[in-house]
């Protein structure tokens, strides 16, 4: 697939089958991501592959506790739904974290760097023909130092957002976009 076409027939998926994907696309995802343009004045970007079902069911859980005890109303309600899973079900969760940071511009580029790098691997997804999602939520999970624990996650690293990805039944096509949309100015 050329990427321009990747590009546009990416979207969004949040419904996934059991067909389980395979460890060589698995990698090839992952260094898809590890191969995006950052600024190193931010750091590492680290990646926490998780395939295997048991790990991702506390994932779920632990993200869900988190997010029904957070104080945040639209976090509660959310997660108060018994059929809401953070990761809609995803046989691979993939987490993006940056060296912690306490300046705010470090902690932005970090962002921006984990950001890209997801960017790559849902492009890299979508030209394997799997499905995939951008999430921040499955990110909570980590605030439990147990999940932390299980997926031996460095105290020093932020989370900053989770990549979903597997196969899906899901064939709606990508939303049409307007061919002159008005939130796009040029200055020539």
């Amino acid at each position: 697939m050329e990427t321009l076409k990747a590009i546009t027939n990416r979207k969004s998926v949040r419904s996934y089958n059991n067909t389980p994907v395979d460890k060589d696309t698995i990698r090839t995802i992952v260094e898809a991501g590890n191969m995006a343009a950052g600024t190193p004045m931010a750091g590492k970007v680290y990646y926490t592959v998780i395939s295997n079902q048991d790990i991702l069911t506390q994932l779920v859980a632990s993200a869900k506790g988190v997010m029904q005890n957070s104080g945040n109303p639209m976090l509660e309600k959310i997660s108060s739904n018994p059929a809401f899973n953070p990761i809609y079900g995803a046989p691979v969760a993939v987490v993006i974290s940056t060296d912690k940071a306490e300046d705010p511009n470090t902690q932005a580029m970090a962002r921006a760097n984990a950001a890209c790098a997801g960017e790559n691997m849902l492009l890299a997804a979508t030209d394997l023909g799997l499905g995939s999602c951008y999430l921040e939520s499955p990110t909570l999970a980590f605030y439990n130092p147990e999940m932390r624990q299980v997926v031996k996650m460095a105290e020093t690293v932020q989370p900053q957002a989770v990549i979903v990805f597997g196969h899906t039944d899901d064939t709606t096509p990508h939303a049409d976009r307007p061919e002159n949309p008005d939130n796009i100015i040029y200055i020539d």
